[in-house]
């Protein structure tokens, strides 16, 4: 353990020289296909520049994202390797917008090294990426790690914060919470430092797109699942990467999942019918109450004021 932490202690201190690196996405793309790290302005503006050529000439070509690169990302311990958070936002009928309460990290194959940028296995994250390196697996089954050990590994290396959130227990559970480096027992990092930030992000983004994204139908009620990925840095920064409309979901949280759209999403729209419902209505209740108790819910965020009343 102790090597471990301090491979990732080198790589963070290597990192924090703050680069001047950009990341380059082709906005049509999927499963990180054509991203690739740039820190030469001449060649980003080169790139770019035969793209425009390319679509004058007619062919059909991406539009790019360009990014400024997050140069210290917060490393785990295991590995010293690179991570983004996916996490799901629900945007309802009423563009109501609720995030799962469950996330995941998905981790990368490879230890972080910011001097080698052309090693997709050490800065890109997609799982799909991570699945095709002959390390993966190696520390967590299926390199995703969920909530819970993230929070006591952010515990244990962010005792100051921990201490200061002491009370705020992850998921509502104060059962087991960490002690502190100095013996105090403490809150959870993740709820009261990281969480937060990306509450922040989910509202402001949805916000800014709400003119473009809502729907008002006579006949229809429309909802929308997004999958959010973010970067968490050293300070503990959070860095909003991309959204996607069509994402997927670790196997192990995608039953919670659905039945918590469905019941946020629809049954407010379609309230349930008792003597369709297999399991009866009393048991489809019990499940509902039970599956917030497991944090397995869309927290609500943002609802819209209700429409003003029609004069009569």
């Amino acid at each position: 353990m102790l090597v471990v932490r301090a491979s990732a202690s080198r790589a963070e201190a290597a990192a924090s020289a703050d680069p001047n690196l950009w990341i380059l996405k082709p906005s049509e793309g999927a499963k990180g296909e054509g991203i690739f790290i740039e820190g030469d302005l001449s060649a980003i503006e080169a790139h770019l520049t035969k793209q425009h050529e390319r679509a004058a000439e007619g062919e059909a070509v991406s539009s790019w994202v360009v990014q400024r690169y997050v140069h210290n990302p917060l490393l785990l311990e295991a590995g010293g390797r690179k991570f983004d958070m996916r996490c799901w936002v629900l945007v309802d009928a009423h563009y109501g917008v609720h995030l799962y309460r469950h996330g995941v990290l998905r981790v990368a194959s490879a230890s972080y090294d910011p001097s080698t940028t052309h090693d997709r296995f050490a800065h890109l994250t997609n799982h799909c990426i991570a699945t095709e390196h002959a390390e993966y697996g190696k520390y967590e089954a299926t390199n995703e790690l969920f909530y819970a050990p993230f929070d006591r590994e952010l515990s244990r290396r962010y005792p100051e914060h921990s201490a200061r959130a002491a009370g705020t227990p992850l998921f509502g559970d104060a059962a087991g919470a960490p002690p502190s480096a100095d013996g105090i027992v403490g809150g959870s990092v993740l709820e009261t430092v990281v969480l937060p930030q990306i509450k922040r992000h989910v509202v402001q983004t949805m916000l800014a797109a709400r003119e473009r994204l809502q729907c008002d139908g006579e006949y229809y009620r429309p909802f929308q699942l997004y999958g959010y990925d973010f970067l968490v840095d050293a300070d503990l920064r959070v860095w909003l990467c991309e959204i996607n409309a069509s994402p997927a979901v670790a196997d192990e949280l995608l039953p919670g999942l659905v039945k918590a759209l469905i019941r946020t999403a629809l049954d407010p729209i379609c309230e349930p019918n008792a003597e369709l419902i297999a399991e009866g209505k009393p048991a489809y209740d019990a499940a509902a109450t039970a599956a917030v108790a497991k944090q397995e819910f869309f927290e609500e965020l943002f609802a819209p004021p209700p429409p003003p009343k029609a004069d009569p």
